[in-house]
């Protein structure tokens, strides 16, 4: 799996690293040649994820809106999935 993080800081606090790590696993069972570009803003984490195949689209967001709703995070997906073929959400802070 190939990922980009951008103004990521360079040492990370312990949660953040074990979130991106989970993430990171749920994603790879899945589509382990997926894409993901993330990068940190001061309010959100934007993510950017394109599967190797399009048929990896659906299940990828059931699995990703499982594990936020596991570990409650609220996700805010884009509503161009289909026609862009890439999954776009964010997390914002509180």
């Amino acid at each position: 799996m190939e990922i980009v993080k951008k103004f990521f800081p360079s040492v990370m606090p312990e949660n953040e690293s074990v979130y991106f790590a989970a993430l990171l696993g749920v994603i790879e069972s899945v589509d382990e040649l997926a894409s993901l570009e993330i990068v940190k803003t001061p309010q959100s984490y934007l993510f950017r994820l394109i599967p190797s195949l399009p048929k990896y689209t659906n299940l990828i967001i059931e699995e990703l809106i499982k594990f936020h709703n596991l570990i409650g995070i609220r996700l805010d997906m884009s509503k161009s999935i289909k026609t862009s073929a890439t999954i776009t959400f964010s997390i914002s802070f509180n």
